[in-house]
Formats: structure tokens, C-alpha cells, sequence
């Protein structure tokens, strides 16, 4: 499937992600008294913003490094020649819809730093998984430090957990017998009743996916990774530890590290572009078990979000316009680039359904 069969039933997405949107957004503020919200917001402290941007900067800083450890196999780069297609991707999920900012930043930096696709795809793969690994480990010490969470929720994250150790298994078992997987792919290629040519395309995609996974080999890089990887959404923890704290909301914070994982799942529902009525639902509904009132949190939830919203889609803008691209002309250039290259076309397709 290329770039132009993903917008052939885009109205069907578009709507039910926006009412994804307003049924999170009347949640949030069914209950919420718009004078309480307005005097959140006049009593507020707004002296933590700086401490919030540097949080900010340090969580995007890591990210950028992480990105250039786990392309280490493929490239050597630095986090400076990876931040500019990382920042146009994190601005794209902020104004496009379905997650599409993916997909951009993976074809920028293969187009820039001349990069397989097959490979950039496979380290923003293992990106997820290790962010999945992270988030979890940071909620059950959150769990360890908070007593009466339903069990509703305490399922959940178990159920996620069992399904990211599921992963993870399955992820060391392919790189343990990694060259009998390899084999057995490349077997079943030769059996597609495709073009020679078409095979062998599909062969160069293969090992260059699995090159893209050398990384998780090297013992030390991998305990980096794990490391780098926590960092990051502690950072993340702290920015929502500081939003709470402008708006006078005093919960442990052991409890922000729950609403991290509320919240990183939460986003993973479709919605329309930049997560609007996720984050606020996750927000009230969340520390609404912390007897916090909904008018605070709602309030608190629109200066976490916004703060990072204009900042990253602005970083975002000026990177885009540093790669001397449009956003409309990467969507064409990757439609073009399906058209010549089979590989590109099955990552496209691949992308497509993730997101």
C-alpha cells in the first residue's frame, strides 16, 4: 500500500478520532466549574516554566542520542544529525493525523543521511519497545509507593506489562537465533512468485532490518539504552511533577509516575493530531483517584500540554525549514520513492498500519 491509498478512506479516521477528541474533552470538563478553572489560572505560578523547558530540552536531548546509538550498526552519527528529521517527526504527529510524523521522520533522515529505510524503520521500532520497557518500570515503582489504585487500573498496566514481556521475548529470541531467522526469511522469498528482482529488494530489506537490530547485541550500548531510556521519561515525570506543583496540585510523586503511564498509553488511541482530550482525560481521571478536583487538573493538564505543544511544533517548523522540505513535499517524495523502490513500499505499508 503506498503513501496515497493511506488518505483513500481518510474521512472515516478523521471522524472517528475527533470524536475520540470531544468525548475525552466532555469527560474532562463535565464536571469542572469554569470559575475554579479561571482562578487555577490567575493563581497559578508561571516562574516554573523555565524549569519546565529545560525538563523539555533533556528529555528531546536524550531522545536525539538514543536515536543516534541505536543507528549506530548502519551509520555513525552524532544527536546533532538526528535531532532535525526526530524534531520535524514530533511536530508532524502534532498537526497531522495518525501518527504520520512517523513515517516522515524516517524517510527525512534515510533521505539525508542516506540511510536504508528498512534500518531507520527498525531503530524507531525498537525506540517503542524501549519505551514501553521504561514507562512500566517507572509505574511499578509507582504502584510500590501508592496504595488504593482500583484494580481496574493495576490490570491494565499487568495486562500491558505481560504484553510488553511477550515483546521482549519474542524481540531476544529473534536476536539470539537472528542468522537461523535470517535463513528461513530469505527462504521464503525465494518461494514469492515475484521478480528476481523483486527478491532480492525484499532480501536487501530484510538484512538491512536486522542490521538495524546490532545494537541490542552489544551488551553495553543495550544497558545504555535501558538507562537513557529511563532518564527520558523521568524527565517527563518531572514535567508533570511541575505542572502539578504551578497549579497548587500537592499528590506524591509516586503518583505522577502513574499518570505518566496513563498517559503515554492514552496517546496511543487515535485522536485527532497533537493528542487534544487524551491528555486532559488522563489528567482529570487519573488524579481524580488522588482526590484532586477536576477544574485543577483540567487547568494543570492545558499548561503540561500546551507548554510542550507550541515549543515542539515550533522547534519542529524551523527544522523542517532547515531540510529544505515541505511537509506536503515529503509526503510526495515518499509516494515517488514507493513507486521506484519495492523496499520503500513495504515500509510504507508497514508504517501505515502501526500508526
Amino acid at each position: 500500500m503506498r503513501v496515497s491509498k493511506i488518505h483513500k478512506n481518510k474521512w472515516l479516521p478523521i471522524f472517528l478520532g475527533l470524536a475520540v477528541t470531544v468525548g475525552c474533552l466532555w469527560y474532562s470538563v463535565k464536571d469542572v466549574h469554569w470559575k475554579e478553572i479561571r482562578t487555577s489560572f490567575v493563581d497559578a505560578r508561571y516562574d516554573t516554566i523555565p524549569l519546565y523547558l529545560l525538563a523539555l530540552l533533556v528529555f528531546f536531548w536524550l531522545k536525539a542520542i538514543r536515536w543516534s546509538w541505536l543507528l549506530r550498526p548502519v551509520k555513525h552519527l552524532n544527536a546533532k544529525q538526528v535531532v532535525n528529521p526526530m524534531m520535524v517527526g514530533f511536530m508532524g504527529n502534532n498537526v497531522l493525523p495518525a501518527h504520520l510524523g512517523e513515517l516522515f521522520r524516517i524517510f527525512l533522515l534515510g533521505r539525508q543521511q542516506k540511510i536504508p529505510t528498512a534500518a531507520v524503520f527498525t531503530s524507531v521500532a525498537i525506540e517503542r519497545v524501549l519505551d514501553v520497557f521504561a514507562v512500566l518500570v517507572l509505574v511499578g515503582v509507582g504502584l510500590l509507593g501508592v496504595r488504593d489504585i482500583p484494580e481496574s487500573m493495576q490490570i491494565a498496566f499487568q495486562g500491558v506489562g505481560a504484553m510488553a514481556i511477550v515483546a521482549v521475548i519474542l524481540l531476544t529470541a529473534g536476536l539470539i537465533w537472528l542468522e537461523q531467522a535470517l535463513r528461513i526469511a530469505v527462504g521464503i522469498i525465494h518461494r514469492l512468485p515475484v521478480s528476481v528482482k523483486k527478491q532480492e529488494k525484499l532480501i536487501d530489506l530484510v538484512n538491512h532490518a536486522a542490521a538495524g537490530t546490532s545494537a541490542l547485541r552489544q551488551g553495553r550500548l543495550l544497558i545504555a539504552l535501558i538507562i537513557n531510556s529511563l532518564l527520558q521519561w523521568s524527565c517527563n515525570c518531572l514535567m508533570i511533577y511541575i505542572s502539578l506543583r504551578s497549579f497548587g496540585i500537592n499528590i506524591p510523586f509516586s503518583a505522577t509516575l502513574i499518570l505518566l503511564g496513563v498517559l503515554v498509553f492514552a496517546v496511543t488511541i487515535p485522536s485527532t493530531p497533537g493528542f487534544f482530550g487524551l491528555i486532559q482525560a488522563a489528567f482529570v481521571g487519573t488524579l481524580e483517584l488522588f482526590s484532586v478536583s477536576e477544574g485543577s487538573a483540567f487547568a494543570a493538564s492545558i499548561y503540561y500540554h500546551l507548554l510542550q505543544y507550541v515549543v515542539v511544533t515550533a522547534v519542529g517548523l524551523i527544522c523542517l525549514a532547515r531540510s529544505g522540505f515541505s511537509l506536503t513535499q515529503i509526503q510526495r517524495e515518499s509516494e515517488q520513492s514507493s513507486h521506484q523502490d519495492p523496499e520503500d513500499e513495504t515500509l510504507i505499508d508497514v508504517t501505515s498500519q502501526s500508526t
